[in-house]
């Protein structure tokens, strides 16, 4: 703030009355150079709030799903920099089908190792299906659209709480912090996330019991002015610089759509339970595969797209599914002879309904395209459990997390 006992910054911009206090107690010269013009980011953030189902719908997320925003500040004691394969494995422990998972990194972590070297870190939990939105009004959309945030000490953990979103901590590195800050007082008095527990539970339970005014006294200190940054910072920029503002009105904008939605993984561990004519299914991204510390999930086996890269899925894969194309019955008997360990292939067929086949029957299935891919993984369990795909014709109901399918299978007469 102060050079040879001058003050440097002729504008010194401030969110709140009590920041200004702040400065009072630590730099009193600097305070007539200071301006209260609130948050511009969270104003913006508010502005769009009703836009929420829109954002939600952008993001491709059912009305069940739960989103969880992972938010981390920059340096050692950020939730990266102390746990860096928290995406990841956080991916890898919740149920792919209940929960959908965003990135949202401070830009100073690529800005110092590189965008190149910052998405090859990145490679796996993307791999799990971790969403990284390109750009800050992606993230902020992302905000706006989720159930949760798992955060650190940076601003936008504590923008989601003031948004009256449910918080987890990962890491609250309250030395980092002004300990007058309202930061401070909201990582002394936010739930931290137990990684060595289950995640599913937490955040199942930290939504159920949310109170979204509980940190309301703490969060009022976001802004002094909630709505009005637009017009007091450009009329304190442009009386700083000595000019006369212009006559329109300055505005808030709403936040634009995110320009992509979420995927999911391409490989997942998949859990199938049948009853009679009726199977309920769980998947977890692959990488779970990869986590040592993630219990185990009986009784499941591994499928993969073929659009996924990593060869180990390839070679490990029980279940292979193929994209839309023609002659699918030929691209089954094929791929399976060229894959000796996989039991099952499919494929939509360029009608739109599936194909599942393994080396002796292939079937029809008649139904949502969602279904097709989930009903490979019923008839490779079923074939393990001593059933042949022959045996499986017929009506059939599928579960999975908050969706229910109806699909009709029928024996395709050999070529």
């Amino acid at each position: 703030m102060l050079h040879e006992g001058r003050v440097v910054p002729a504008l010194i911009v401030l969110s709140h009355d009590e920041q200004r206090e702040r400065l009072r107690r630590d730099c009193p010269e600097a305070v007539p150079n200071a301006a209260v013009t609130g948050d511009i980011c969270f104003d913006r953030l508010r502005a769009s709030l009703p836009l929420r189902p829109t954002y939600r719908r952008a993001l491709g997320l059912r009305a069940a799903q739960r989103l969880i925003v992972i938010t981390s500040t920059w340096g050692a004691d950020s939730l990266l920099g102390v746990d860096p394969d928290l995406p990841r494995l956080l991916a890898a422990a919740l149920p792919a089908d209940e929960f959908r998972i965003a990135l949202a990194p401070h830009p100073n972590i690529a800005a110092f190792h590189s965008e190149y070297q910052f998405g090859s870190y990145l490679a796996d939990a993307k791999r799990a299906g971790v969403l990284v939105p390109e750009n800050v009004d992606a993230w902020r959309a992302c905000l706006i659209a989720a159930d949760l945030t798992i955060g650190d000490h940076g601003s936008v953990a504590f923008y989601s709480c003031a948004l009256g979103i449910p918080l987890l901590l990962s890491t609250a590195p309250t030395h980092t912090v002004d300990p007058a800050s309202p930061i401070a007082q909201l990582l002394n008095a936010a739930p931290r996330l137990d990684t060595a527990g289950d995640p599913a539970t937490q955040i199942r339970r930290t939504i159920t019991d949310h109170d979204p005014n509980r940190y309301a006294e703490i969060t009022a200190r976001t802004t002094s002015v909630p709505d009005r940054s637009a017009e007091l910072l450009r009329a304190a920029l442009y009386r700083t610089m000595g000019l006369d503002e212009p006559t329109a009105p300055a505005e808030i904008d709403t936040l634009p759509l995110p320009p992509i939605a979420f995927t999911g993984a391409d490989a997942h561990v998949v859990q199938v339970r049948i009853t009679d004519r009726t199977a309920t299914l769980t998947r977890y991204p692959a990488e779970r595969l990869r986590s040592p510390d993630a219990p185990p999930v009986p009784n499941t086996h591994l499928a993969v797209e073929t659009r996924e890269t990593y060869r180990r899925w390839l070679d490990f894969a029980d279940v292979l599914l193929g994209p839309p194309g023609a002659d699918t019955p030929t691209w089954i008997a094929e791929t399976l002879a060229r894959l000796p360990g996989c039991a099952v292939a499919a494929a939509p067929a360029p009608d739109g309904d599936w194909l599942v086949g393994d080396r002796d029957t292939q079937l029809g299935v008649e139904g949502p395209y969602s279904a097709g891919r989930l009903f490979a993984s019923i008839a490779y369990c079923a074939s393990t459990q001593g059933q042949p795909l022959s045996d499986l014709p017929g009506e059939w109901v599928i579960h999975c997390a908050d969706e229910t399918f109806e699909v009709s299978v029928t024996l395709c007469k050999p070529n």
